[in-house]
């Protein structure tokens, strides 16, 4: 068995792991980054590119006000009080640093959006597949990074209590990565391991399979075996906002008009859930619907609203796919939907009143997204409908981390050695989700990860 020897080893090669593998190869360790599949990227490359950051310039420049205590507050508030609060330290505290970060290497921003979970608009968005590229350039420039892809990890070994070691399998190869200072389990979600899906969260395992073809659960199965602790998994949901079937060849994107102003309706024309609310809890409710499918209803106001700059508001992109059905009034969008147009009449009709009158009568809206905004009526012609279902691209729910990202066992233990980043890791999301708030947890956890793994804490 051919042996390879590192201070730190990194399995997986999305965000979280290249921020890792960065921040140590800077700071002069020898690196090795796992990646199972033929190239990097992770779940990453298939995300809207879109990052939570707090009390950036681009916020001052276009007049929002926000920090890193509000986000702090916006993220507790949308774990339902599930999230461990040093956790939201350590990102809320870290997160303006990651920013200068990225724009140190001229990552672009578009404009500044509001989205799922945030009482000011804090969506940076740039695109993921040129994120990963930047990262990944700039690590093939240093001597001391070794990447292996189609390189599965199999298996983790200790040595006097310690992780040491990772026995992998390339391309039909065994071979032995021993780490001097450390693993760094950086794997991603379960969005594509039906097994654990279907033990955590069977309702979820219904849901459009849509996340990274690599993320079948890895890394908890890795950390597992030695008795990790697992959080959040009680709260895995699937993803409003999607197109209501897989396109071939094609990454899945949400679009979510419904923060710009639209209304989900189900089969039957009616609305089913207070538009606002995050899109998890949104999947939640769609999934109960007649097969899972809703209609994200809107007009001609909202769709002057598009922004190319940002997939889930590129409503005119959608449009150019012909994935949105466009008609000139109610009746006509009803009768192309194969809706009932009394019914679907019916429904716009009391949600306008109810607006104009500063209330929703059905589910209590009062907001676009969150907290922030103000409801708008559905009135302008022509009217649009974007057929929606619920997939399951990310699972946000895995392995204890401590402060420092160091794994903690069942018995409140830490798993000396063995470090953990991004979607892998539990205690962070909790019951719902905040756009944004995944990378930006894999940037900053994974630079974490890194200084804590070559400090030896």
């Amino acid at each position: 068995m051919e042996t390879i020897q590192a201070d730190l080893v990194v399995i997986g090669g999305g965000l979280a792991g290249h921020r890792c593998a960065l921040e140590a190869a800077r700071a002069g360790a020898t690196v090795v980054l796992l990646e199972k599949m033929p190239r990097v990227g992770g779940s990453t490359v298939m995300s809207g590119g879109s990052i939570a950051f707090a009390g950036t310039d681009l916020q001052r420049s276009a007049g929002i006000e926000d920090s890193p205590e509000r986000l702090k507050d916006d993220l507790l508030n949308v774990s339902g009080g599930y999230a461990d609060p040093a956790l939201i330290d350590v990102v809320a505290s870290g997160q303006l640093a990651e920013y200068r970060f990225l724009t140190s290497r001229n990552i672009p921003f578009g404009p500044v959006q509001s989205s799922s979970g945030q009482s000011v608009p804090r969506v940076h968005s740039t695109p993921s597949s040129s994120l990963i590229y930047c990262l990944n350039t700039e690590l093939n420039t240093l001597s001391n990074v070794s990447v292996l892809t189609d390189t599965r990890a199999m298996r983790l070994q200790q040595q006097r209590g310690r992780f040491a070691a990772v026995l992998a399998d390339r391309k039909g190869t065994r071979i032995r990565l021993e780490a001097a200072r450390g693993i760094v389990l950086t794997t991603g979600g379960f969005s594509r391991g039906l097994d654990l899906l279907r033990k955590f969260a069977p309702d979820a395992s219904k849901a459009l399979p849509a996340g990274g073809l690599g993320n079948e659960g890895d890394g908890l199965k890795l950390a597992c075996e030695f008795g990790a602790n697992l959080l959040d998994v009680g709260f895995v949901k699937g993803t409003f906002g999607g197109y209501f079937e897989a396109v071939p060849g094609e990454h899945y994107t949400v679009l979510l008009p419904i923060y710009r102003g639209a209304i989900a309706v189900n089969t039957k024309g009616q609305r089913f859930v207070d538009e606002s609310k995050s899109y998890k809890t949104l999947g939640a409710a769609c999934l109960e619907q007649d097969r899972a499918l809703a209609y994200q209803i809107f007009d001609a106001a909202i769709m002057a609203q598009s922004m190319d700059t940002t997939p889930s508001f590129n409503f005119r992109l959608a449009e150019r796919k012909g994935r949105i059905v466009s008609a000139d009034s109610i009746a006509q969008l009803a009768a192309a939907l194969k809706l009932p147009p009394e019914q679907l009449q019916e429904t716009i009709a009391q949600y306008n009143a109810d607006i104009a009158a500063g209330g929703d009568s059905r589910f209590g809206r009062s907001s676009l997204v969150h907290t922030h905004g103000t409801p708008v009526p559905i009135a302008a012609a022509p009217y649009y409908a974007y057929p929606t279902t619920t997939a399951i691209n990310s699972t946000y729910a895995g392995v204890q981390v401590a402060p420092d990202m160091t794994v903690i066992n069942v018995w409140g233990e830490r798993m000396e050695g063995l470090y953990a980043a991004g979607e892998v890791t539990g205690g962070f999301h909790g019951e719902a989700y905040m756009t944004g708030s995944s990378l930006l947890k894999a940037l900053v956890c994974g630079a974490v990860a890194a200084r804590s793994a070559l400090s030896g804490r």
